[in-house]
């Protein structure tokens, strides 16, 4: 084989392998948290978004999905609500500035990908599955968690404190 042959098959090789990696970077400022109570109609957003893990989209399963978001940004569009949830007899913020989710396991499904972790309220960690799809440039994640796992118990019945929670996190190659 001749040295130029071996040059452009050399280069043909590092193309492919550097085309196959889809590490994405998540755009932390332009991430949006969405949540709501279904049964009382109540909805909100968090924000101060931190991103802490690392995904190529091609390797899904070794990724990792971490994060964190800011206890004081809830906002329900009531500010007087809005500072109750805040208080020590809720989320209390001061005390637990952040949430914070780490991911454990990563499974492809056929819409997307299944996450498993460790979420994090109020000092209080349980277990939490978020269910992805990849739409345009965005990572949409759903999942649902009940406020009295940890310790937020915004109604006296267990089941009215249900909440579904929509992340998107918008992101580049």
């Amino acid at each position: 084989m001749t040295h130029m042959k071996l040059l452009l098959l050399s280069f043909a090789f590092l193309f492919s392998v550097a085309s196959a990696a889809q590490k994405i970077t998540i755009q932390e400022d332009q991430t949006k948290i969405y949540f709501t109570f279904p049964d009382q109609d109540v909805e909100g957003e968090l924000s101060d978004f931190k991103f802490t893990g690392a995904i190529d989209l091609n390797t899904i399963e070794a990724a990792v999905i971490s994060g964190s978001a800011a206890t004081e940004t809830l906002d329900t569009d009531n500010w007087f609500r809005d500072r109750h949830l805040r208080s020590k007899k809720y989320f209390s913020a001061k005390a637990h500035p952040l949430l914070y989710f780490k991911s454990n396991r990563i499974a492809s499904t056929n819409s997307g990908f299944r996450v498993s972790g460790q979420l994090t309220i109020k000092g209080i960690t349980q277990n939490c599955i978020w269910n992805f799809t990849i739409q345009e440039n965005n990572l949409i994640g759903t999942a649902h968690i009940n406020t009295h796992d940890y310790n937020i118990k915004v109604y006296d019945e267990q089941s009215r404190n249900n909440v579904s929670i929509k992340i998107v996190l918008p992101y580049t190659k």
